[in-house]
């Protein structure tokens, strides 16, 4: 038995990756970039690293999401998945090169954004234990699971 996932309409999917892009948008060329504890290096990894690994992964996991219903084999949509979250996290890293008070492109930044990226894999691979379902569907199937316990 697979695992019952809503699958929210594709307007709402494309938003959240929206959100998650102007969030990283904002973090990236915006705000002030360090903090006093940047140099803290928990689990082996700066802290500034960390939050790069969080923000690519998170923006891949919103892209593998809102591309759910693309009809192409899995390999080919996680490839394209880690490929435009990279080079979103490539631009921004040249983006900051023209941001004053930012550095310049870091290629550790582009790299640690990529293995971000890369861990949309975990989602592919668990990916075949779920079963997507419209929301209406999906709080179909929830409302006789509750009924039938």
């Amino acid at each position: 038995m697979k695992l019952p996932i809503p699958l929210l309409p594709h307007i709402l999917r494309w938003a959240g990756v929206l959100i998650v892009a102007a969030i990283i948008f904002y973090g990236s060329l915006i705000t002030t970039p360090e903090t006093v504890v940047d140099d803290t290096r928990p689990f082996f990894f700066e802290l500034n690293h960390w939050r790069h690994l969080v923000a690519y992964f998170t923006l891949a996991c919103s892209l593998a999401y809102a591309t759910t219903h693309w009809n192409i084999p899995r390999l080919q949509n996680a490839a394209l998945v880690i490929a435009i979250a990279a080079a979103y996290g490539i631009a921004m890293e040249a983006g900051q090169a023209f941001v004053p008070h930012r550095s310049d492109f870091l290629i550790s930044d582009a790299i640690v954004n990529t293995i971000g990226a890369s861990g949309v894999l975990l989602w592919y691979s668990l990916e075949r234990y779920i079963e997507w379902q419209p929301l209406p569907e999906f709080l179909d199937t929830l409302s006789s699971l509750t009924k039938n316990s």
